[in-house]
């Protein structure tokens, strides 16, 4: 398990989010329970107040995000201050993965993806075979956790169609159990030589927000041309689609007015409503980190002043900082910009051990990674 920590590094007129890499843990109970402890026990031991805390972030685990039993549910019940948001990297792979799922094409179209290479992959006979046909790019497994990973298992079959289709003949032609030289077979007859199967290759494998779907069929088309397929494309159907980042929706509603988009304009009841949400957010056993009255009063005194070149809260805490009489603001800025939206520094803490990691637990506070952090000036 990894530990980074997320916080602010403030001078008189600089202003800059941090992380720290503290270490690996080792993990032998990877319930909820077990996590929290040994996550618990080594902030104490280097010195850090839970108190302080105002911000966790992990993976999608339910044992990390469980609303009852997870590590940040835990942790809420000590300090209900240390807001929890799931990690926007892995909430966007998820996203991504619930809409080729509910997509009914794009779910086959994998599935085809596994199946061919399952056949070869479980027979040393049948990878042989395939080795003699395709000599440029080896086939890979579906990636069920990295899902731009799967690039590469459609590029080995896009960009030698042809030679993995006749290794799949070949397959039917001469192994020697009948179910598997069945289904060599019809995925070579059937699915390789569908333009629909040619068409998905091409937008699975290219930029297709940059190339667009015209291209797309034109490239298929290509390809069906040297098979000697027929390039007649269905007509898709509509779909459905999971809504998720409910978490961040949360978040929107306690934090949102602090961004200057979001400040500029807003009238005195609702600006006073919000500072006083905040308040209640930051309060635990009767204390509070701010006053909503006197945030109030500051942000007011900031509308006031030359703001509008302000384009994220980084750039208005420096500027609250060099003025250094706005302390409530100040402080819902610094939690604001600790509250972590994505744990992919602590992936990549694995990446760096590992190389490519096949299993990983991230306990953070955060990330300055990803598009998400683009509205906190973070690059």
């Amino acid at each position: 398990m990894t530990i980074i920590v997320r916080y602010l590094t403030l001078s008189y007129n600089f202003v800059t989010v941090e992380e720290s890499f503290l270490g690996f843990l080792n993990v032998d109970d990877t319930s909820g329970k077990g996590l929290f402890d040994i996550t618990l026990e080594e902030l104490k031991s280097l010195g850090l107040e839970i108190d302080d805390m105002r911000g966790q972030g992990y993976n999608n685990g339910a044992n990390m995000k469980g609303k009852h039993q997870g590590v940040q549910k835990r942790f809420l019940d000590i300090n209900p201050r240390a807001f929890y948001t799931p990690c926007g990297c892995h909430s966007l792979n998820l996203t991504l993965c619930d809409m080729a799922n509910k997509c009914v094409k794009g779910k086959n179209f994998f599935g085809f993806i596994k199946r061919i290479y399952t056949i070869f992959a479980n027979s040393t006979k049948r990878w042989e075979i395939l080795k003699d046909n395709v000599k440029a790019w080896s086939l890979k497994s579906l990636c069920q956790t990295r899902w731009e990973s799967r690039v590469e298992s459609v590029k080995a079959i896009k960009l030698q169609l042809v030679d993995v289709r006749e290794a799949l003949l070949q397959v039917g032609e001469k192994d020697n159990d009948v179910a598997i030289a069945s289904e060599a077979t019809s995925l070579a007859e059937k699915e390789l030589g569908d333009f629909e199967f040619f068409v998905s290759t091409v937008i699975w494998y290219e930029n297709y927000r940059e190339t667009g779907f015209s291209k797309a069929i034109v490239e298929a088309k290509e390809i069906a041309i040297e098979m000697g397929i027929d390039p007649i494309f269905p007509q898709k159907r509509l779909i459905e689609r999971k809504r998720r980042f409910e978490q961040f929706k949360e978040y929107d509603r306690v934090f949102g007015f602090l961004f200057p988009h979001n400040l500029r304009g807003i009238e005195d009841k609702d600006l006073k409503s919000y500072c006083h949400r905040l308040e209640k957010a930051l309060k635990f056993e009767e204390r509070s980190d701010i006053d909503a009255d006197e945030l109030y009063t500051e942000l007011k005194l900031f509308e006031t002043l030359e703001t509008n070149e302000f384009s994220n809260p980084i750039d208005v805490l420096k500027f609250l900082k060099e003025l250094d009489y706005f302390p409530n603001a100040s402080i819902a800025y610094r939690i604001l910009l600790t509250i972590p939206v994505t744990v992919a520094s602590a992936e990549r803490s694995f990446s760096k051990l590992k190389g490519e990691p096949t299993f990983y637990q991230g306990v953070d506070f955060g990330s300055k990674e990803g598009d998400f952090l683009e509205d906190f000036g973070v690059d």
